[in-house]
């Protein structure tokens, strides 16, 4: 709710600078900017930050339930408690709501003539909010009685995979804030999949498995 009333206080700031129509982000086919009214523009992201607080909040609460269901019948990794469930998901909306916030700042902001670095404000918040998912991610409990290889592998890949992703995340930090180059910046995410591919294997290579 802070967020989105953020939002709205950004846009009509910016609403008498915008024009009538703005980009959208994206090419036509015969290679002419895409534009759509400013109106979409400035509801984009706060109806996108509202409805994932509804889908969040729903997901906690159903969430836990069938996990559990799903973990019991086909005997899984031990499913994280609703108590944990909730927490992250607190995590994850707090850490949404400011990127999106972030994000439709420099947008808003950038169609109304400020002189606001998109990419490169952009790209800091990614690393960062990559940073705090990382933080964040909810721990696996496992229950009595599943005490297997795979459930000793899922919980001992999980804190080399918070490190492996708030790492990524430094990395794409800074490497938006130290290298002049856009093509660089729009890399540095894809350390990810290797990144969480190691952390899957490190329990295996130190024989925690």
């Amino acid at each position: 709710m802070v967020a989105v009333g953020l939002m709205a206080l950004v846009s009509w700031t910016a609403w008498p600078d915008l024009p009538e129509t703005v980009h959208g982000g994206r090419t036509n086919l015969d290679g002419t900017p895409n534009m759509v009214p400013r109106m979409v523009l400035v509801l984009a992201l706060p109806l996108t930050t509202g409805f994932l607080a509804v889908a969040l909040s729903v997901s906690a609460v159903v969430g836990p339930r069938f996990q559990g269901a799903l973990h019991e019948a086909l005997s899984l990794p031990g499913a994280p408690t609703a108590r944990s469930v909730t927490r992250g998901m607190n995590a994850v909306l707090c850490l949404l709501s400011l990127f999106l916030l972030v994000t439709h700042g420099v947008l808003v902001l950038g169609q109304a003539g400020w002189d606001v670095p998109v990419a490169r404000v952009t790209g800091v918040v990614v690393g960062l909010f990559l940073v705090g998912l990382g933080l964040a991610l909810p721990r696996p409990e496992p229950r009595d009685g599943h005490d297997t290889p795979l459930v000793r592998w899922w919980v001992a890949a999980h804190r080399p995979m918070r490190i492996a992703i708030a790492l990524v995340g430094l990395v794409q930090a800074a490497v938006v804030l130290l290298v002049d180059h856009a093509l660089v910046w729009i890399l540095a995410p894809l350390l990810l999949l290797p990144a969480m591919c190691a952390a899957m294997v490190h329990p295996v290579l130190r024989g925690r498995v």
